[in-house]
């Protein structure tokens, strides 16, 4: 027995997660375009149908748990009738030594007491999600008969489209970044990256289903799918239909691996619409100084960081706030992640590179240019001496920490005197997850901790996570930036000039250089994320540090 909608969005009325002048306007709404309800009210708040079921789980006052990891205790199921796990959907299921029975209706209380005198005690209920406890339920009872699942035929595409299209709106309802489908003994493995993390999506299927869907994959994305020993990349556009009625772009990744074939899909763009640099966490100085930089004449404006450290989006939150009709803004990217109106973009390929468009745009009268990354000494040598021209230039390097983008572009062969007339600032970032304000619980700082926030206070009051229905329970909602800036001023220039060393340079940057561990520090104690998230991506250190040494 299933949980109906109505019940779902009562729920989520009663937890906040819905607001009743908007629940009953997307009710008229539904009614006008013949579209369910419960789909509405998803796009337009983005979140899952998880939330909905946590909500329902709070409201009985009964834990949430996620089913997927959790082994099904098959002694107990064994006193269950088959016919009755799948009309009730009631499990029992094993975390460390406890043993729960979860359901997916804590309404069903006929359904519960049969089953606990069926098993012949009062086992603690606990409630997940629906469609989790189906595969679960459906894996059990079939565990006998695993070797004679059946393959996919020719007659189930039709279910092969809605299988790709359900996990792409799971992704699109947990804002990931990334889905991973990995081919495994099993079958298909699904997973998704949301907050920098990965979580598995529910999916029963078999080797046959694994090897169609990445098919069905390579097929949208243009790739060979003859061809399963040699990595390939492509990419393909995806609309959502209604409600959500959305498109973006995809990104396509293939590898071969030991059991098969594994995909990884980077979805392109989606959270950037609306952004500002307001929203990337950047303290207030910085925010002030970044702003001041980006409305230069001429120059050069560096983004350093690894891969997902967020290097694009805050790129593109400075070229919308820049843009306007007076000025002519010209990209080359590899992707172009974001589409921007106004702004000419061109994407690199077999027929052209970074220096070969580089080069094209100067000829075209450009105000402000953005190169997606600086590889090579061609593409460093144009985009330097761009912005010794008067043109203001955005860029990126795959580098540490900010004083390394000038080491890294003397490396790639540019005079160090030329680096120190161009760059006006050099900004390394990484991401780290950010508390959900509804659920985050204060505590006092130990003593170890206020050594490493350099807190000259016997206490203070840092933040942990928590847990609610807004956050699905893992307590962090969306990610933030940290930040570590290096602000070029004659002073700066003179010594980048005379090719002072990376030691030097943070020695002699003072005020102008500011540590990733700083910025994080700041946040933490502003309650905005956790020490342990700062831990996981900045080195500890802090100017304080440098004058020991």
């Amino acid at each position: 027995m299933a949980i109906n909608d109505e019940q779902l969005l009562d729920a989520g009325l009663r937890c906040g997660l819905i607001e009743p002048p908007v629940l009953e306007r997307l009710r008229l709404e539904a009614r006008r375009q013949r579209l369910p309800l419960l789909g509405m009210v998803q796009a337009h708040y983005r979140f899952p149908l998880a939330a909905l079921y946590r909500a329902v789980a709070e409201r009985f006052g009964m834990p949430y748990l996620d089913a997927q990891p959790l082994a099904v205790e098959q002694t107990l199921l064994k006193k269950i009738p088959p016919s009755l796990v799948q009309r009730k959907l009631l499990l029992p299921l094993r975390e460390g030594e406890r043993i729960w029975l979860v359901t997916g209706d804590p309404g069903d209380r006929a359904g519960i007491d049969s089953v606990q005198r069926l098993l012949g005690q009062a086992l603690p209920l606990a409630m997940a999600d629906l469609a989790v406890l189906q595969m679960k339920a459906a894996q059990a009872l079939a565990a006998k008969t695993a070797a004679d699942a059946p393959a996919l035929s020719a007659e189930s595409d039709a279910d092969l489209v809605q299988v790709l299209d359900n996990i792409i709106r799971e992704a699109y309802f947990q804002r990931a970044s990334d889905i991973h489908l990995l081919t495994e003994s099993h079958g298909l493995r699904v997973r998704l990256r949301v907050d920098g993390k990965l979580r598995d999506y529910p999916l029963a299927s078999g080797p046959a289903v694994a090897a169609a869907l990445i098919s069905r994959v390579k097929v949208l994305a243009g790739l060979d799918i003859a061809e399963q020993r040699m990595p390939q990349d492509g990419g393909f556009s995806y609309h959502l239909a209604r409600p959500i009625e959305k498109g973006f772009n995809i990104r396509v990744a293939t590898a071969p691996t030991r059991l098969g074939e594994r995909i990884t899909l980077r979805l392109l763009g989606q959270e950037a619409f609306g952004l500002t640099l307001s929203d990337l966490g950047m303290m207030d100085e910085d925010l002030r100084r970044f702003r001041k930089v980006i409305q230069r004449p001429y120059g050069m404006v560096l983004l350093t960081g690894p891969t997902g450290s967020g290097k694009s989006t805050t790129l593109f939150a400075a070229l919308q706030e820049i843009n306007r009709p007076d000025i002519n803004i010209m990209t080359v990217e590899n992707p172009i992640e974001y589409t921007m109106d106004g702004v000419s973009q061109v994407q690199t390929g077999p027929k052209i590179s970074f220096a070969d468009a580089l080069r094209s745009f100067l000829r075209h009268d450009p105000d402000v240019l953005m190169v997606g990354e600086i590889r090579d000494h061609e593409t460093a040598d144009v985009a330097v001496k761009a912005a010794m021209t008067g043109h203001l230039v955005f860029s990126t390097l795959h580098t540490n920490n900010a004083v390394s983008a000038v080491t890294r572009l003397i490396d790639i062969g540019c005079e160090p005197f030329l680096i120190g007339s161009t760059v006006a600032a050099v900004i390394a970032q990484r991401l780290v997850r950010r508390l959900c304000p509804h659920c985050r619980k204060p505590r006092p700082a130990t003593a170890a901790e206020l050594a490493e926030l350099g807190a000259d206070v016997e206490q203070l009051e840092i933040y942990q996570a928590g847990g609610c229905v807004r956050c699905q329970g893992s307590g962090f909602s969306g990610r933030l930036g940290l930040f570590e800036t290096l602000w070029f001023d004659e002073g700066l220039a003179r010594l980048v000039a005379r090719g002072t060393d990376e030691e030097a340079l943070e020695a002699g940057a003072g005020e102008r250089l500011s540590f990733m561990w700083e910025d994080g520090c700041r946040k933490v104690r502003l309650g905005l994320t956790t020490l342990d998230e700062v831990r996981d991506v900045a080195l500890h250190k802090t100017r304080a540090m440098l004058s020991m040494n």
